[in-house]
């Protein structure tokens, strides 16, 4: 038996890399110069499915804004909050139902679904979610749909998580908008929201400490406070709710009396009521002359020592004038 030539058995002049590339090239060309019609179709059809894509979401959008608008003209703010949230919340959906939709009919033109299906059904649409590392994803979905069906929060309540606190601007599928006090815009996973405070349902409570010098006639001093306190009350009806309460002495400081003061609050209005009700004590205060505790400096003359910082001491206990006017008001009665 004669063993062929090693020769014989290979091709003599192999194609260079550069010649392999240009026969592609060139198949190429032909394949869609063979198919041309085809495929301007398939690009047509594309480009109509990405306009009507863009004419639904719009058509959505509009609608929303029109329900958003219509809840508000009934002049009921917690509904108009819950319908404005509910439309961001379907709003969000369409969006990524109308995109997943349109990536499925144009990878359908070009018969690319078939094998996306059968990845799908070998692996199964769990296992390829946990495969690239979707579960926060679920997570975040589940939890924004729990909590717009619970009504834990609306558009523009003013909420606090764990990590933040602001306004509500939008309630997306996956994440929650929110602009704090700063004016910045927060972005919040809604998986990561485990814990709410919402201050804007139901009333809240204004909460002051006002501090008072030791040698203040204290009752005096807290019948002036509730002066104060109620005629604020009485001028901003559309901020309180109750009628403000003197609760007492709360704290023994170190320079000062404190006493506490309470007020329920229409939601959400606990800061400004709070601001307010120490400007009017201020100027309640002044207008008597009733003074507030403030350490002092006292330089000793002669002496090479530093300045000696101290808090104002107890003097020897007599009636301030404005307390004594007080008292002859109510003789005068």
């Amino acid at each position: 038996m004669t063993l062929m030539p090693l020769t014989t058995l290979t091709r003599e002049d192999p194609l260079s890399i550069t010649e392999q590339l240009y026969q592609k090239v060139v198949e190429l060309w032909y394949y869609i110069l063979d198919h041309l019609g085809e495929l301007i179709w398939r690009l047509i059809m594309v480009v109509v499915i990405l306009i009507l894509a863009r004419i639904i979401l719009f058509m959505v959008s509009r609608w929303t804004k029109g329900m958003i608008e219509q809840a508000k003209r009934r002049n009921n703010e917690q509904h108009s909050r819950r319908v404005s949230s509910m439309m961001t919340l379907f709003r969000s959906v369409a969006r990524y139902g109308i995109y997943f939709i349109a990536a499925y009919m144009i990878l359908g033109q070009f018969n690319l679904t078939s094998g996306m299906s059968s990845l799908i059904a070998a692996a199964g649409i769990g296992s390829v979610a946990i495969g690239f590392g979707a579960q926060s994803l679920v997570k975040d979905v589940v939890t924004g749909l729990f909590m717009m069906f619970e009504n834990q929060f609306s558009v523009g309540d003013y909420i606090k998580t764990e990590t933040e606190e602001g306004t509500v601007e939008a309630t997306a599928l996956r994440v929650t908008y929110l602009r704090n006090p700063k004016g910045e815009q927060v972005i919040i996973p809604n998986g990561s929201i485990s814990r709410v405070i919402n201050y804007s349902r139901g009333y809240n409570i204004a909460r002051l400490t006002i501090s008072t010098a030791y040698e203040a006639d204290t009752r005096q001093v807290m019948e002036v406070i509730a002066q104060a306190a109620e005629h604020y009350a009485h001028t901003h009806q559309e901020l309180v709710e109750g009628e403000p309460v003197v609760l007492g002495i709360t704290e023994f400081a170190g320079s000062s009396v404190d006493i506490g003061l309470t007020c329920r609050v229409k939601p959400a209005m606990q800061w400004e009521v709070e601001r307010g009700l120490r400007l009017a004590i201020k100027e309640e205060f002044d207008r008597r002359g009733v003074e507030f505790p403030y350490p002092h400096v006292v330089t000793v003359p002669g002496s090479n020592s530093s300045p000696v910082l101290f808090h104002q001491q107890p003097k020897e206990r007599k009636k301030s004038d404005w307390a004594a006017a007080m008292d002859s008001d109510g003789d005068d009665d």
